[in-house]
């Protein structure tokens, strides 16, 4: 059966290298095996897939070869890809071997592959760009994010990288090198050094109208992707007020653009085990979105590929809704949720597979949001909790946790899954789109905000709207399905 969200046979995605070119979306990914338990990205290679609407991708195999256990690049992980003059492809990729230090620390190098096109690119061997060790660290040095400087006159390269002795937690820096030929590179001023990060992987940069914007990923305060914006392609940089694009199953977020639209590349993390309360891990099934601009102040929000959004196309039959301590009324459109307490209107859904489309009226109430997967006593499943006056939407699940020895033992001070927080539009009316595929789970809220995350233990049962103390209005509800 087609699926929506694409996954290697016996591997899993990691970071994303996206490129357009002439009608066609190239998706370079890192192509994990997993070889050992517990152990991430070793052996691993770009592979690729292309696309030309997000919903029907074409698998081409092998896209870059790692070198074998003497070279630099036994592991090939993240870079970019560049078009120079003549026409040729140059593909800058960060080569890894442990065994390859300096002063006893591994160090990551970059090198470079060429092609007349994207499905043959091939290394130079002889090309291999270190850190210089005095501005820069040695053992920081991957991500090479490569774009012809315009103003300048030649290609820059960024890349996640560390300041020479600066502090471990905070000394995190994009750096900056130049070339005016791709193989000739010199080493400047760091480009961002905010001192706020270990590191800041896969950076990025582009243009969208009047605004500049840079984009990497942490993980030290909040294992994330985030933006800036800026108004020349210098800064300074803005932290715009919700600066992040998902949540922290969507990692390492990377765009490409055909000139009028862009797109987010990224993927949703596995969990250890293949269960909710597995531990988050490293590389898992792509995922894409589509950015938009606010032109007035430069922000961007999130909202879902129309073609995504039509994958699952078939409606299903609605049937009577199940009042789960809430009291019901069917009104035009759909139904009005009552309750003194914790209180829902359900529907039966399928197992997996399937999108939900909603609109819900918020009259008051204390809490509010989305139960799904839930039993008709609202003992299991998931709860997307929607909290207006924090101005936060987070998953939540029941249980949160394998229970102890104890009654008390259930992680009751662990409010929601706080890696899934995402910014809540104030509003008093919310569109809500779900797609759940298999194990996976992505939301759209208002054509602004997007909560990717993986649901493992609970399927089938119910969906529909809680409310806590309040009334909410359910209406336009339709469960689409395959045809």
């Amino acid at each position: 059966m087609h699926k929506l969200f694409y996954k290697p046979e016996n591997a899993w995605v990691g970071d994303l290298i996206p490129y357009y070119d002439n009608g066609t979306y190239y998706g370079f990914y890192l192509h994990d095996p997993r070889i050992k338990d517990r152990e991430y990205a070793e052996e691993t290679t770009w592979h690729l897939v292309t696309t030309e609407d997000f919903v029907h991708l074409e698998y081409k195999g092998e896209a870059i070869r790692r070198g074998g256990d003497d070279r630099p690049n036994k592991n090939a992980y993240t870079g970019s890809v560049i078009k120079d003059k003549d026409g040729l492809y140059h593909a800058f990729y960060t080569a890894y071997n442990e065994k390859f230090n300096i002063n006893g620390k591994s160090i990551q190098s970059v090198m470079q592959a060429v092609g007349s096109d994207l499905e043959h690119l091939r290394t130079i061997e002889k090309f291999l760009f270190v850190s210089d060790g005095v501005r820069y660290e040695e053992f920081d040095w991957r991500d090479p994010y490569v774009y012809w400087n315009e103003e300048e006159q030649c290609y820059d390269m960024l890349l996640a990288s560390r300041i020479k002795g600066g502090g471990a937690l905070r000394g995190g820096c994009i750096a900056l090198c130049r070339s005016e030929d791709l193989i000739h590179w010199s080493y400047e001023e760091p480009f961002y050094a905010p001192e706020m990060y270990i590191t800041m992987e896969c950076p990025e940069l582009f243009q969208m109208g009047d605004y500049w914007y840079l984009v990497f990923s942490t993980f030290s305060d909040q294992f994330t992707t985030h933006y800036r914006i800026g108004k020349s392609p210098r800064g300074p940089w803005m932290i715009p007020e919700d600066d992040v694009f998902d949540t922290r199953s969507d990692y390492a977020i990377k765009t490409a653009s055909d000139g009028k639209r862009r797109f987010a590349f990224g993927w949703i993390a596995s969990k250890y085990g293949n269960c909710d309360f597995g531990p988050w891990e490293w590389g898992g099934t792509m995922v894409f979105h589509e950015l938009i601009q606010n032109p007035d102040d430069g922000t961007l929000r999130v909202k879902v590929i129309p073609g995504v959004r039509d994958f699952y196309s078939e409606p299903q039959e609605e049937k009577k809704a199940l009042a789960a301590g809430a009291k019901l009324q069917e009104c035009a459109g759909g139904i009005r949720i009552a309750a003194d307490t914790l209180g829902a209107g359900l529907y039966e859904i399928p197992k997996d597979s399937f999108s939900i489309e909603m609109d819900i009226h918020v009259t008051q109430a204390h809490e509010f949001g989305i139960a799904l997967h839930v039993d008709n006593g609202l003992e299991r499943g998931y709860f997307l909790r929607m909290n207006r006056r924090r101005g936060e939407a987070a998953w939540d699940m029941w249980p949160r946790s394998e229970q102890g020895r104890y009654q008390w033992q259930i992680k009751g001070d662990v409010p929601y899954q706080i890696e899934t927080a995402r910014r809540l539009p104030a509003a008093d009316d919310y569109h809500v789109f779900i797609i759940r595929e298999d194990d996976i789970c992505v939301v759209y809220i208002n054509d602004e905000v997007v909560l990717s995350t993986r649901m493992y233990d609970h399927k089938g049962g119910y969906a529909g709207v809680y409310a806590v103390q309040g009334e909410v209005k359910l209406s336009n509800y339709v469960v689409r399905t395959l045809k």
